[in-house]
């Protein structure tokens, strides 16, 4: 059993690096690049880069109610050995894609000739931000198209291997980018060009998957089903409706500033949300890489294996998104003067740590999103959601209108909200869907704050002691804070028993690569 419980999260562990590897590089990416747009086009340009994310963002609301469930269904049928059941899905969501993806990239070329008439923007942009934005949709078309294919990875666990396609698409979209900025003249619309080209390379990857692991899924007219396209949406209206909540909860600030302040700051915001985009990548990472296992589990109706598994998604989770947080609290400021020098720094740290300061109990709860996925049982927490993000806009309508605080109550009210949600809420019905005590889940997210707590006061305590001056420098301090993290975390959140098994699959799997080596 130990054994196999050292295969398993061996390659768990295996898919965790491989990812972090890819986000590392998307981060680095967008390091290298951030200022390289602001200050060849401009802060307000920038903004319409998140913007355009966003409405993307908006459109993927629709696509979601078809797509939420569609690897759930496929793969548990295919474990249960129902391979008719599982080419009917497949078959589905390939067909039903290709005609939802269409139909609002259509629809999105509408908005963009339209757009200057619902946005502020500078005439002399107009143009450059049409091509942005119609570049952008393009991307959500081939990323909706391929979708379907992505189940190969978390039938077979190869997401691993989805890991390495997703470093190689970030590295294309490095290259185009860099390749316009310097060979071309400077236009914002080069980002959306870049990831085209990223969206390609995902796609394939995600073909290639199917083609090498699951050959025995099949596109077929004949397999295609309108039952199970209503299966598909019945259960994904809830999560469409989901995103819609998380929409009012934390996508439309943008579009907000833009309309009730101004485009420069709506840049400003932008900035900050870059890095609260890079937290969000962060618990994506560990999230992702449990699916397959969750899925496993509970096709198999093993609940003891599925909490296990659970619990230690919400620690590993919780660990990185506190490093990056506690990391950030501490280093941000001689970080934005090494990137952005030229801006207005201590507001963009501001906003960018009450931005994130939601992301303290998220951390450990992201994994456990898929709960909701794999029971089906998601209409609460959808209306739950809903009506917080009401709350949200209304709120950041209000002190916008009726205080002087400005930009900060976009982020404030976010903040508040989304941080109640993601500590009362869902790890309450979380609990109840499984079948498990209410506090089934509180004492992981309750050592996680603690860790949290003690790695930021460590933290700051160690920045004022040494403020970094340059891009080596700083560097250096965020790795010899992730280390200090790691260890404060582990000895805080883990138990004895977990502590022992963490550093046994390690030492394990670092034994395995040097007799590769």
């Amino acid at each position: 059993m130990k054994q196999s419980n050292s295969n398993r999260y061996g390659k768990l562990l295996r898919t965790i690096l491989i990812s972090g590897g890819a986000m590392a590089l998307n981060a680095l990416m967008t390091v290298f690049l951030v200022p390289v747009i602001s200050n060849t086009v401009g802060t307000e340009a920038y903004g319409f880069v998140s913007l355009a994310k966003s409405f993307e963002q908006y459109a993927m609301i629709i696509t979601t109610a078809l797509n939420a469930f569609a690897a759930r269904y496929i793969v548990i049928a295919y474990h249960k050995g129902d391979r008719e059941t599982a080419n009917t899905f497949f078959s589905s969501t390939v067909y039903g894609d290709a005609i939802l993806s269409t139909a609002l990239f259509l629809a999105a070329i509408l908005v963009v000739l339209f757009m200057n008439r619902v946005m502020r923007i500078s005439p002399e942009l107009v143009p450059d931000v049409r091509l942005l934005f119609l570049f952008v949709f393009l991307n959500f078309w081939i990323v909706t198209m391929s979708t379907a294919f992505q189940s190969a990875g978390h039938i077979k666990n190869k997401l691993d291997v989805v890991g390495v396609f997703k470093t190689l698409s970030y590295f294309c979209e490095a290259v185009v980018l860099v390749l316009c900025f310097r060979l071309l003249p400077p236009h914002v619309f080069y980002v959306g060009i870049g990831l085209v080209a990223a969206a390609l390379v995902t796609a394939s990857g995600g073909i290639w998957l199917w083609r090498r692991y699951v050959p025995e899924l099949h596109i077929r007219r004949r397999s295609f089903s309108w039952q199970a396209i209503r299966r598909l949406v019945l259960d994904g209206a809830w999560t469409s409706l989901n995103s819609l909540g998380g929409v009012l909860n934390d996508g439309l600030d943008l579009l907000v500033c833009n309309l009730m302040l101004t485009p420069l700051g709506m840049g400003q915001l932008a900035f900050s949300k870059t890095f609260h985009s890079l937290f969000a990548s962060v618990f994506a990472l560990v999230g992702q890489a449990f699916e397959p296992l969750f899925l496993k589990s509970y096709a198999q109706g093993d609940k003891k294996t599925l909490l296990e598994e659970l619990r230690l998604s919400m620690k590993l989770s919780g660990m990185i998104g506190n490093i990056v947080f506690a990391g950030f609290a501490a280093l941000g400021m001689a970080f934005y003067r090494l990137w952005i020098p030229k801006e207005d720094i201590a507001l963009i740290y501001a906003l960018t740590v009450i931005n994130n300061l939601a992301t303290i109990p998220r951390g450990p709860m992201f994994p456990l999103y898929y709960i909701y996925v794999l029971t089906t049982k998601n209409r609460f927490p959808t209306i739950m959601t809903i009506v917080s993000g009401l709350l949200n806009v209304l709120g950041m309508y209000l002190m916008l209108r009726y205080t002087g605080v400005g930009i900060y109550a976009i982020v404030w009210t976010t903040a508040v909200v989304s941080a109640v949600i993601d500590f009362i809420s869902n790890p309450l019905y979380m609990a109840h869907v499984l079948e498990l005590p209410w506090w089934t889940f509180y004492p992981s997210i309750l050592r996680n704050l603690l860790s949290c707590g003690i790695m930021a006061a460590v933290f700051m305590g160690l920045g004022r002691l040494y403020v970094p001056s340059s891009w080596i420098s700083l560097i250096v301090s965020a790795m010899v804070l992730g280390c200090v993290g790691c260890a404060l975390h582990m000895l805080v959140a883990l138990s004895s028993r977990e502590r022992k098994e963490a550093v046994r699959i390690i030492l394990r799997k670092n034994r395995g690569n040097e007799e590769q080596a």
